[in-house]
């Protein structure tokens, strides 16, 4: 019962709900049931700052640590997690005899989650690292779950949360497409909010990964890999056309990448398992056109996506996704 925490966030600049998400994932830290001063410290990497006064993330930061009373070190870094030295206007760096926990906010003109989550995974200084999106909503015994399954079972380097997708007032056929995978537990790791050991991997991941959960699960290796069904995370699926093909094309290039990139993580099987039996007996029959038009669109972005590659990199591929960050009104 000794582990300490550290949690991490990758956050763009241009992030609209950190401020809500940054409370429930506090709230869900702070479990009665959690070892007492098991949070060491938050740190947030905000990527593609190009003026503080305008960055929405870092005033939502702010504003956190006057509301709880907990000072916040803002630095600017390099794109090796070196500090550099604070500007004109710029806060003065603060004690690093912080109270429990600490609060960090590195600043980055760098764009991008991987190099960011790099960026965490070198700062972070507990033996748990929390990873947790900037836009999702956390559930209360969320991290509590994921804690006590990594304790009970000692093999494990990495428990993920269910990812439960919260339909849109509007928006409700395409929310829906996106949302019916995420019935079914097909064995890869969630990337919305995951529990890794520091020792899990010896060093950061590839910076131009479309889907950097994929790569962790075969990275870490899927035996030492879970997902927790009890711990739950909350998050709003694409609810446009446009959004809703866009990801799939991300997600289809992703799984390109790790077999043209990264062929050898895959030797011990692919990063998810599809048990399609099961899969048909979950769906009620008036969901077979969903699940025909998800199939299809599936193998159109699969095109694209080789299209768009063969054209430009993989990273060209991602883009953030504006509905999905429309939290009202919504419906769950």
């Amino acid at each position: 019962m000794t582990d300490s925490l550290s949690l991490a966030i990758p956050c763009r600049a241009d992030e609209p709900g950190l401020a809500a998400t940054l409370e429930s994932l506090y709230g869900a830290c702070r479990h009665p049931q959690l070892p007492p001063q098991f949070m060491r410290e938050l740190v947030i990497c905000i990527n593609g700052v190009k003026q503080e006064e305008s960055c929405v993330p870092l005033t939502a930061v702010r504003d956190f640590g006057v509301r709880h009373g907990v000072p916040v070190e803002e630095l600017w870094i390099e794109g090796d997690c070196s500090p550099l030295p604070l500007g004109e206007g710029k806060n003065e760096p603060v004690s690093t005899e912080l109270p429990s926990p600490s609060f960090t906010a590195l600043l980055t003109e760098r764009k991008g989650k991987p190099p960011a989550w790099n960026t965490l995974w070198r700062w972070a200084n507990g033996e748990l690292v929390l990873f947790c999106d900037a836009d999702v909503r956390v559930e209360k015994d969320a991290v509590y779950h994921l804690y006590a399954k990594l304790q009970q079972e000692p093999h494990l380097c990495l428990v993920a949360a269910r990812e439960v997708p919260v339909l849109q007032a509007e928006g409700a056929w395409w929310g829906r497409l996106g949302a019916l995978p995420y019935r079914f537990n097909f064995g890869n790791a969630g990337g919305r909010l995951y529990l890794m050991r520091k020792d899990a991997l010896p060093g950061g991941m590839p910076e131009d990964l479309l889907l950097e959960d994929a790569w962790l699960t075969v990275a870490v290796g899927r035996c030492r890999v879970m997902k927790e069904p009890h711990a739950q995370v909350f998050f709003l699926p694409p609810a446009t056309w446009r959004d809703y093909f866009a990801e799939r094309v991300r997600t289809e290039g992703g799984k390109l990448q790790l077999q043209r990139e990264h062929q050898s993580l895959l030797a011990n099987g692919p990063v998810a398992q599809y048990n399609w039996s099961w899969f048909w007996q979950g769906i009620a029959f008036r969901e077979y056109p969903l699940v025909v038009c998800s199939l299809a669109l599936r193998l159109l972005a699969r095109l694209c996506a080789r299209i768009a590659v063969a054209r430009k990199d993989f990273y060209a591929l991602y883009r953030p996704f504006p509905s999905t960050k429309a939290w009202m009104p919504t419906r769950r």
